[in-house]
């Protein structure tokens, strides 16, 4: 139990650092979810991979997420 909760809770940790590019907790918490479901595999990268993934994957991206990309100008 003590090993799952670590991990989930650093888990949350990377992927919030991954796209903290994305400006203020709201906007951080608007694509968490997207950033761990669809790039998993680059959020330990950069952030402009992390962005670049978001932007590939953006039609199956939340509409929340969706927003911030287009406000930061990456839709």
């Amino acid at each position: 139990m003590y090993a799952k909760t670590t991990l989930t809770l650093a888990f949350l940790a990377v992927s919030t650092v991954a796209f903290a590019y994305s400006g203020n907790p709201s906007e951080q918490r608007a694509c968490r979810h997207d950033v761990s479901r669809f790039c998993r595999t680059v959020m330990h990268e950069s952030e402009d991979r992390v962005a670049q993934c978001l932007s590939l994957n953006a039609a199956n991206i939340s509409k929340p997420c969706q927003h911030v990309l287009r406000a930061h100008g990456q839709l």
